[in-house]
């Protein structure tokens, strides 16, 4: 079936003119709705571009309306990034990572420095116009990346090489500080956390840290050895102390049980002595000339001596009693 009929001179003709007027109207008006909402995802805001001048006023995540053919939307990613300095070759970026060599800066010798590290910004999200009319899309290789190898640069620049090493832990609080100090009072980008990863040295300084971390080692190595004899001989003197302690101890010990055995001796034969004396002095008051008479009669068998001897001054009177 014909929509519509051309005459000769390509003009429409027909009764059916009007349904296809009607038709290609709705199919504009159509596309003219569908063109007048937008929607912006979470992370995001949307950026409304009037006739080529940003607006102010971000649209936040959800379902939005502008006018077709004169405004257009530019969504802005308000997420947390993380730009990582590392290696040699300016690896792929992907949405919210950005991977850039690491950063080669002088030490306070003009000696070159090589610092990997990691840092994470996130863009305001009411400032997207803002960083978009004076950055644009490309922001970060105008606001952020310049900044970060200036704080770099100036704070290696204090240090020569052979302190660097040992100076990391300075080194990475004093890079965060900086940055989250710079941008403290810019309202487009926070700093979020700065991360140092490694610091490569020249050869010549690396090798000679490692004969100086050697003959340290060393040194340390004597020191504990030096230590553990001292300790040693400390040890051997002390048990010959206690040897002798134990010996003189002993000694005594052996002395004391001699003293109080030959003083139990003693006194065990003072008091015989004392109890025999005391019992002869008591038998000695006993006796009496009346005592040993009445004892010998008791004793007497009734024979007579056969020898007397006298009672003279030489005791040589012998007399034969049979």
């Amino acid at each position: 079936m014909e929509i519509f009929k051309k005459d000769s001179y390509g003009r429409i003709t027909g009764s059916n003119t009007k349904l296809v007027l009607a038709s290609i109207t709705a199919f504009i008006v159509s596309i003219t709705a569908l063109l007048s909402f937008y929607t912006v995802n979470s992370g995001y805001v949307g950026v409304v571009s009037t006739m080529g001048k940003y607006n102010k006023d971000e649209a936040l995540p959800g379902l939005h309306f502008k006018v077709p053919y004169v405004q257009t939307v530019t969504t802005f990613n308000t997420k947390a990034h993380v730009v990582n300095y590392k290696g040699k070759a300016d690896l792929p970026d992907t949405e919210d990572i950005i991977n850039k060599p690491n950063i080669v800066v002088l030490d306070k010798n003009n000696q070159n420095i090589s610092i990997e590290l990691s840092v994470q910004y996130q863009p305001m999200a009411s400032e997207a116009s803002e960083i978009l009319t004076q950055y644009g899309k490309t922001y970060f290789y105008k606001a952020i990346n310049p900044i970060i190898r200036e704080v770099v640069r100036d704070v290696i620049g204090t240090y020569e090489a052979e302190t660097i090493a040992l100076n990391r832990t300075v080194i990475a609080t004093r890079l965060k500080d900086t940055l989250i100090k710079r941008y403290k009072n810019n309202h487009q980008f926070s700093i979020i956390e700065v991360s140092l990863r490694n610091i490569k040295l020249p050869r010549l300084i690396t090798d000679k840290i490692n004969q100086v971390q050697i003959a340290k080692q060393e040194e340390q190595r004597l020191a504990r050895v030096a230590k553990q004899a001292q300790k040693h001989q400390e040890i051997k003197t002390i048990e010959a102390n206690t040897r002798m302690i134990e010996i003189t101890t002993k000694a005594k010990a052996d002395a004391e049980k001699k003293k109080i055995k030959a003083d139990a001796d003693a006194y065990q034969i003072l008091t015989v002595a004392n109890a025999k004396a005391k019992a002869n002095n008591e038998i000695a008051k006993s006796v009496t000339t009346q005592l040993i008479q009445y004892n010998q009669i008791n004793k007497w068998s009734g024979v007579y001596p056969s020898t007397y001897m006298g009672s003279g001054m030489n005791n040589d009177v012998i007399l034969n009693m049979k």
